[in-house]
């Protein structure tokens, strides 16, 4: 089962007394908290697609929009930026919901065990890397649907 397509805040898990919302800056992909950012930079357009995978896109509802992505091939460690305008086809990422509410879920490379994470360097604003899969809630997102279903 992969997420419905849609509008959706995505929060770091594990962040709820202050929030840590995914957000496109001119530098590419950090985690900020709510309003301290433009409410277009917040909000990603989730496309679920045929083989179960997802593209997570900005700005929401609008084309041509910029996806979440990363340089080459997929490698622990490597930086999450926005993709290029020009991103065809754009990225792909499995995100399997679980069963908690309101739905923890890692945003996985398909076939590959590595997942959007904090990196490990201390910065503000944060930078975004794929990390290893881990069995916890770790490296969990939280997908809140925003705006018309």
């Amino acid at each position: 089962m992969s997420l419905p397509s849609g509008t959706y805040r995505i929060s770091q898990w594990g962040t709820f007394e202050q929030p840590q919302v995914l957000t496109a800056t001119e530098d590419g992909v950090t985690v900020l908290p709510p309003g301290s950012a433009p409410e277009k930079d917040q909000e990603w357009s989730v496309e679920s697609l045929p083989d179960g995978s997802v593209a997570i896109q900005i700005p929401a509802r609008l084309f041509p929009s910029r996806s979440l992505s990363y340089e080459g091939e997929p490698e622990l460690g490597k930086r999450i930026i926005l993709g290029p305008v020009s991103d065809f086809p754009t990225r792909q990422w499995r995100v399997e919901p679980a069963p908690q509410l309101p739905l923890p879920v890692p945003i996985r490379v398909p076939d590959q065990e590595l997942v959007v994470g904090i990196a490990p360097i201390p910065i503000y604003p944060p930078r975004l890397a794929l990390e290893k899969l881990t069995p916890g809630l770790d490296k969990a997102w939280v997908f809140d649907r925003v705006g018309p279903e």
